[in-house]
Protein backbone atom coordinates (compact mmCIF):
# COMPACT_ATOMS: atom_id res chain seq x y z
CA UNK A 1 0.00 0.00 0.00
CA UNK A 2 0.96 3.80 -0.89
CA UNK A 3 0.09 7.03 0.41
CA UNK A 4 -1.30 9.81 -1.78
CA UNK A 5 1.89 11.55 -0.49
CA UNK A 6 4.28 8.87 -1.06
CA UNK A 7 2.99 8.76 -4.63
CA UNK A 8 3.09 11.85 -5.09
CA UNK A 9 6.60 11.75 -5.11
CA UNK A 10 6.88 8.83 -7.34
CA UNK A 11 9.27 8.94 -10.37
CA UNK A 12 7.81 8.65 -14.10
CA UNK A 13 9.25 5.08 -14.21
CA UNK A 14 7.53 4.13 -10.60
CA UNK A 15 4.28 6.11 -11.80
CA UNK A 16 4.43 3.64 -14.99
CA UNK A 17 4.86 0.65 -13.25
CA UNK A 18 1.53 1.58 -10.52
CA UNK A 19 -0.28 1.83 -13.31
CA UNK A 20 0.34 -1.05 -15.30
CA UNK A 21 -0.59 -2.90 -12.02
CA UNK A 22 -3.73 -1.32 -11.70
CA UNK A 23 -4.69 -2.36 -14.92
CA UNK A 24 -3.69 -5.70 -14.54
CA UNK A 25 -5.87 -5.77 -10.88
CA UNK A 26 -8.33 -4.31 -13.00
CA UNK A 27 -8.64 -6.42 -15.94
CA UNK A 28 -8.48 -9.51 -14.06
CA UNK A 29 -11.11 -8.20 -11.49
CA UNK A 30 -13.63 -7.08 -14.27
CA UNK A 31 -13.34 -3.46 -12.69
CA UNK A 32 -14.33 -0.94 -15.65
CA UNK A 33 -13.55 2.28 -13.61
CA UNK A 34 -10.89 3.11 -10.87
CA UNK A 35 -11.84 5.96 -8.75
CA UNK A 36 -8.87 8.13 -7.84
CA UNK A 37 -8.90 10.68 -4.91
CA UNK A 38 -8.98 14.32 -6.57
CA UNK A 39 -5.45 14.98 -4.63
CA UNK A 40 -3.75 12.08 -6.91
CA UNK A 41 -1.34 13.18 -9.05
CA UNK A 42 -2.64 13.51 -12.21
CA UNK A 43 0.40 11.78 -13.94
CA UNK A 44 -2.16 8.41 -12.60
CA UNK A 45 -4.65 8.83 -14.50
CA UNK A 46 -5.43 7.18 -17.95
CA UNK A 47 -8.46 5.51 -19.62
CA UNK A 48 -9.61 3.51 -16.99
CA UNK A 49 -8.15 5.49 -13.89
CA UNK A 50 -9.86 8.55 -13.48
CA UNK A 51 -10.09 11.23 -10.18
CA UNK A 52 -13.24 11.39 -8.56
CA UNK A 53 -15.88 13.41 -10.26
CA UNK A 54 -18.36 13.12 -7.68
CA UNK A 55 -18.47 16.09 -5.17
CA UNK A 56 -21.61 14.64 -3.25
CA UNK A 57 -23.82 17.60 -4.82
CA UNK A 58 -26.27 15.74 -5.97
CA UNK A 59 -26.94 13.89 -2.69
CA UNK A 60 -27.16 17.47 -0.86
CA UNK A 61 -29.81 18.04 -3.80
CA UNK A 62 -31.67 15.44 -2.94
CA UNK A 63 -31.77 15.55 0.69
CA UNK A 64 -33.56 18.88 0.04
CA UNK A 65 -36.71 17.58 2.78
CA UNK A 66 -34.74 16.08 4.99
CA UNK A 67 -32.63 19.07 5.74
CA UNK A 68 -35.82 21.52 5.80
CA UNK A 69 -36.95 18.89 8.62
CA UNK A 70 -33.87 19.17 10.69
CA UNK A 71 -34.43 22.89 10.52
CA UNK A 72 -38.00 22.66 11.44
CA UNK A 73 -37.37 20.21 14.54
CA UNK A 74 -34.55 22.77 15.97
CA UNK A 75 -36.81 25.10 15.56
CA UNK A 76 -39.53 22.76 16.98
CA UNK A 77 -42.13 23.64 14.31
CA UNK A 78 -43.15 21.63 10.99
CA UNK A 79 -41.95 22.50 7.84
CA UNK A 80 -45.19 23.36 6.52
CA UNK A 81 -45.18 26.40 8.88
CA UNK A 82 -42.54 27.93 7.05
CA UNK A 83 -42.36 30.93 4.72
CA UNK A 84 -40.00 29.46 1.95
CA UNK A 85 -38.04 31.92 -0.99
CA UNK A 86 -36.14 30.15 -4.10
CA UNK A 87 -33.58 32.20 -5.82
CA UNK A 88 -33.81 30.90 -9.29
CA UNK A 89 -30.41 29.70 -10.99
CA UNK A 90 -29.49 29.02 -14.92
CA UNK A 91 -31.03 25.04 -14.30
CA UNK A 92 -34.53 25.05 -14.78
CA UNK A 93 -34.70 21.11 -14.59
CA UNK A 94 -33.01 21.77 -10.50
CA UNK A 95 -36.40 24.26 -9.98
CA UNK A 96 -38.79 22.25 -10.94
CA UNK A 97 -37.34 19.46 -9.11
CA UNK A 98 -36.94 21.74 -5.95
CA UNK A 99 -40.63 22.86 -6.46
CA UNK A 100 -42.17 19.10 -6.93
CA UNK A 101 -39.73 18.41 -3.93
CA UNK A 102 -41.57 20.46 -1.53
CA UNK A 103 -45.29 20.93 -3.39
CA UNK A 104 -46.44 18.04 -0.87
CA UNK A 105 -45.36 20.10 2.65
CA UNK A 106 -46.27 23.68 1.51
CA UNK A 107 -49.26 25.70 -0.02
CA UNK A 108 -47.24 28.42 -1.07
CA UNK A 109 -43.69 29.41 -2.12
CA UNK A 110 -42.19 32.46 -3.71
CA UNK A 111 -39.75 32.27 -6.30
CA UNK A 112 -37.27 35.09 -7.01
CA UNK A 113 -36.50 34.95 -11.09
CA UNK A 114 -35.49 37.28 -14.01
CA UNK A 115 -36.73 34.40 -16.16
CA UNK A 116 -40.43 34.45 -15.44
CA UNK A 117 -42.09 34.28 -19.17
CA UNK A 118 -39.58 30.83 -19.45
CA UNK A 119 -41.31 29.60 -16.09
CA UNK A 120 -44.53 30.28 -16.49
CA UNK A 121 -45.86 27.38 -18.03
CA UNK A 122 -44.37 24.65 -15.92
CA UNK A 123 -45.00 26.44 -13.12
CA UNK A 124 -48.70 26.21 -13.83
CA UNK A 125 -48.95 22.91 -14.83
CA UNK A 126 -47.00 22.15 -10.96
CA UNK A 127 -50.28 24.21 -9.81
CA UNK A 128 -52.71 22.17 -11.74
CA UNK A 129 -51.01 18.77 -11.04
CA UNK A 130 -50.02 19.66 -6.89
CA UNK A 131 -52.59 22.59 -5.88
CA UNK A 132 -48.74 24.28 -4.88
CA UNK A 133 -48.85 28.30 -5.46
CA UNK A 134 -45.90 30.19 -6.25
CA UNK A 135 -45.25 33.57 -6.65
CA UNK A 136 -42.71 34.70 -9.17
CA UNK A 137 -40.94 37.59 -8.44
CA UNK A 138 -37.67 39.85 -9.74
CA UNK A 139 -37.46 41.78 -6.80
CA UNK A 140 -35.56 40.21 -4.49
CA UNK A 141 -36.17 42.69 -1.49
CA UNK A 142 -40.20 42.10 -1.68
CA UNK A 143 -39.13 38.48 -2.76
CA UNK A 144 -37.63 37.39 0.19
CA UNK A 145 -39.49 40.10 3.16
CA UNK A 146 -40.60 37.29 5.83
CA UNK A 147 -38.83 33.92 4.99
CA UNK A 148 -37.85 31.40 7.07
CA UNK A 149 -36.29 29.85 4.22
CA UNK A 150 -34.12 30.71 1.10
CA UNK A 151 -33.14 28.29 -1.44
CA UNK A 152 -30.23 29.85 -3.88
CA UNK A 153 -30.32 27.64 -6.58
CA UNK A 154 -28.57 30.92 -8.59
CA UNK A 155 -26.29 33.98 -7.36
CA UNK A 156 -27.98 36.01 -4.81
CA UNK A 157 -25.73 39.08 -7.18
CA UNK A 158 -27.48 38.80 -9.89
CA UNK A 159 -30.59 40.60 -8.25
CA UNK A 160 -28.42 42.00 -5.32
CA UNK A 161 -25.68 43.48 -7.16
CA UNK A 162 -23.22 43.06 -4.36
CA UNK A 163 -25.60 45.17 -1.61
CA UNK A 164 -26.01 43.20 1.21
CA UNK A 165 -29.58 41.04 1.86
CA UNK A 166 -31.80 42.21 5.03
CA UNK A 167 -32.83 38.90 6.05
CA UNK A 168 -32.79 36.18 9.06
CA UNK A 169 -33.45 33.40 6.54
CA UNK A 170 -31.79 30.31 7.18
CA UNK A 171 -30.39 29.98 3.21
CA UNK A 172 -29.95 26.57 1.97
CA UNK A 173 -27.10 26.99 -0.91
CA UNK A 174 -26.65 24.98 -4.47
CA UNK A 175 -26.00 27.68 -6.43
CA UNK A 176 -23.56 30.72 -5.55
CA UNK A 177 -23.17 32.39 -2.17
CA UNK A 178 -19.68 33.53 -1.66
CA UNK A 179 -18.64 34.04 2.44
CA UNK A 180 -16.36 36.83 1.23
CA UNK A 181 -18.89 39.15 -0.18
CA UNK A 182 -20.67 38.80 3.13
CA UNK A 183 -24.06 38.90 1.47
CA UNK A 184 -25.97 37.67 4.47
CA UNK A 185 -25.04 37.95 8.32
CA UNK A 186 -27.25 34.25 8.99
CA UNK A 187 -26.75 30.42 8.43
CA UNK A 188 -25.75 29.93 4.64
CA UNK A 189 -25.67 25.56 4.30
CA UNK A 190 -23.68 24.27 1.57
CA UNK A 191 -23.05 20.82 2.32
CA UNK A 192 -24.33 17.75 4.38
CA UNK A 193 -22.11 15.44 6.64
CA UNK A 194 -23.35 12.14 6.69
CA UNK A 195 -22.17 8.61 7.82
CA UNK A 196 -23.11 5.27 6.92
CA UNK A 197 -24.98 2.07 8.62
CA UNK A 198 -22.30 0.04 10.75
CA UNK A 199 -21.61 -2.84 8.48
CA UNK A 200 -20.03 -0.10 5.52
CA UNK A 201 -18.32 2.04 8.33
CA UNK A 202 -16.72 -1.00 9.84
CA UNK A 203 -15.11 -1.54 6.22
CA UNK A 204 -13.61 1.57 5.96
CA UNK A 205 -9.75 2.28 6.64
CA UNK A 206 -7.97 4.97 7.65
CA UNK A 207 -6.73 5.65 4.10
CA UNK A 208 -9.85 5.55 2.18
CA UNK A 209 -11.05 7.73 4.99
CA UNK A 210 -8.60 10.35 4.33
CA UNK A 211 -8.66 10.24 0.35
CA UNK A 212 -12.50 10.82 0.25
CA UNK A 213 -15.37 11.95 2.36
CA UNK A 214 -18.19 10.14 3.33
CA UNK A 215 -20.29 12.21 1.20
CA UNK A 216 -18.19 11.51 -2.17
CA UNK A 217 -18.19 7.73 -1.74
CA UNK A 218 -21.72 7.25 -1.10
CA UNK A 219 -22.01 9.43 -4.74
CA UNK A 220 -19.81 6.97 -6.29
CA UNK A 221 -21.47 3.71 -4.58
CA UNK A 222 -25.20 5.23 -5.44
CA UNK A 223 -24.20 6.32 -8.73
CA UNK A 224 -22.78 2.58 -9.73
CA UNK A 225 -25.47 1.11 -8.65
CA UNK A 226 -28.08 2.37 -10.25
CA UNK A 227 -25.83 3.21 -13.73
CA UNK A 228 -26.87 7.05 -13.76
CA UNK A 229 -23.27 8.35 -13.83
CA UNK A 230 -23.79 10.88 -16.66
CA UNK A 231 -26.52 12.43 -14.69
CA UNK A 232 -25.04 13.47 -11.18
CA UNK A 233 -23.37 16.36 -11.64
CA UNK A 234 -24.49 19.55 -9.98
CA UNK A 235 -25.71 21.07 -13.43
CA UNK A 236 -27.54 17.95 -14.61
CA UNK A 237 -29.97 16.32 -11.67
CA UNK A 238 -33.27 15.87 -12.73
CA UNK A 239 -36.54 14.73 -10.87
CA UNK A 240 -36.31 10.92 -11.31
CA UNK A 241 -32.03 10.85 -10.73
CA UNK A 242 -33.24 13.07 -7.36
CA UNK A 243 -36.06 10.24 -6.60
CA UNK A 244 -33.52 7.50 -6.85
CA UNK A 245 -31.07 9.18 -4.88
CA UNK A 246 -33.50 9.31 -2.50
CA UNK A 247 -34.48 6.12 -2.58
CA UNK A 248 -30.40 5.11 -2.19
CA UNK A 249 -30.02 7.01 1.19
CA UNK A 250 -33.01 5.43 2.75
CA UNK A 251 -32.26 1.85 2.05
CA UNK A 252 -28.66 2.06 2.47
CA UNK A 253 -29.17 3.02 5.98
CA UNK A 254 -27.36 6.76 5.73
CA UNK A 255 -27.72 9.18 8.13
CA UNK A 256 -27.48 13.00 7.63
CA UNK A 257 -24.93 13.74 11.04
CA UNK A 258 -24.18 17.63 10.49
CA UNK A 259 -25.12 20.63 7.95
CA UNK A 260 -21.79 22.47 7.47
CA UNK A 261 -21.11 26.10 5.36
CA UNK A 262 -21.04 29.56 6.85
CA UNK A 263 -22.63 31.79 9.93
CA UNK A 264 -22.19 35.72 9.35
CA UNK A 265 -19.38 34.94 6.68
CA UNK A 266 -17.27 32.45 8.87
CA UNK A 267 -16.88 28.52 7.96
CA UNK A 268 -18.57 26.27 10.49
CA UNK A 269 -19.19 23.07 10.89
CA UNK A 270 -21.94 22.17 12.75
CA UNK A 271 -24.01 24.69 11.66
CA UNK A 272 -27.12 22.69 13.43
CA UNK A 273 -26.33 24.19 16.61
CA UNK A 274 -26.43 28.03 15.25
CA UNK A 275 -30.02 27.31 14.87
Amino acid sequence: KYTLKEISEFKKFKINRLKKNIYKYSMENSIDKCILPTLAPTSLEFNICIKNPFSGHFIYTALLVNILEIIADKKGVGVKEFEIGIIQGDNNKLLYSCIKLLSPLVKFITIITNKKKYVQEEIDEIYDETGLSIRLTEDIESGLDDVDVIINLGDFNIFKKDKKIKSNAIVINYGVARPEENILDNIVINSISIKFDNLIESMLDQNTISSFTRLELASIIFCHRRGFCANVNENNVDNRTINSIYSQFLKSGCKITGLTGNFGGTECGNLELKI
